[in-house]
């Protein structure tokens, strides 16, 4: 995928918001900005699509517009996008792994994080006789 164009209007407080992430030269863009401009809602709008459910905004009651397509001009599908919520504390995702580049530390990762659950939920199946 060379580019992403998205177009957001009245999308959790983005009045209008249009712009085509070109990665034919670079593979990532940095999103900065102070507290309570955007971020969240960028996000929020990213993980709609993800989620498969229509953004909105909380405010006012105006149409929304949330257009997010790849360079042939198609839609992104919601299996291509991966949000993480920075403001939950206990975030979880099967998805997760997908940040690690280094194949062979991305199978240990998943290999021990199933492990853990599989320890968790047998602990968990322990202590429930004794509660």
């Amino acid at each position: 995928m060379n580019s992403i164009y998205i177009n957001f209007r009245n999308c959790y407080g983005i009045k209008e918001l249009e712009y085509t992430f070109d990665f034919s030269d670079k593979k990532t863009y940095l999103i900065y900005s102070p507290n309570g401009v955007m971020k969240t809602s960028f996000a929020k709008a990213f993980s709609d699509l993800s989620n498969d459910e229509p953004s909105r905004d909380l405010v006012f009651e105006s149409e929304t517009i949330r257009t997010i397509k790849n360079n042939e001009g198609q839609d992104l599908n919601p299996e291509e996008i991966f949000v993480i919520d920075s403001y939950r504390e206990t975030f979880k995702s099967d998805k997760i792994s997908t940040l690690l580049v280094n194949t062979t530390l991305k199978n240990r990762y998943e290999t021990i994080h199933a492990n853990i659950d599989l320890k968790k939920e047998l602990l968990l199946k322990e202590l429930k006789p004794l509660g």
